[in-house]
């Protein structure tokens, strides 16, 4: 789509009674990226998960908004998602000089 690909931190949250749920829709999603790479994000790390609950991080890479949007729409309403881009430290301080 665009001349630009850009680096998100995928931060994703849901509720410990819909874990069957999303592991289904995990499932699926994995699926669709499989068999169609080129409509989906890439997922450059694994997917990480932390102790204290059902929430994790995983780092995606995309050319095109529309597949961070293609995400949330999938999982919907069960998991809440927050994408920050991540930006090398020294492109930041090139642009600062």
């Amino acid at each position: 789509m665009g001349d630009w690909t850009m680096e998100y931190i995928m931060f994703w949250e849901y509720d410990s009674a819909d874990h069957n749920t999303v592991m289904d829709k995990l499932k699926q999603f994995r699926e669709e990226v499989k068999n169609n790479p080129e409509e989906n994000a890439k997922f450059i790390s694994k997917n990480y998960s932390m102790v204290d609950g059902p929430e994790g991080f995983q780092l995606v890479e995309t050319d095109n908004p529309e597949h961070l949007v293609k995400i949330v729409r999938h999982y919907m309403p069960e998991v809440r998602f927050r994408f920050a881009p991540i930006v090398e430290l020294k492109k930041v301080d090139q642009k600062t000089k």
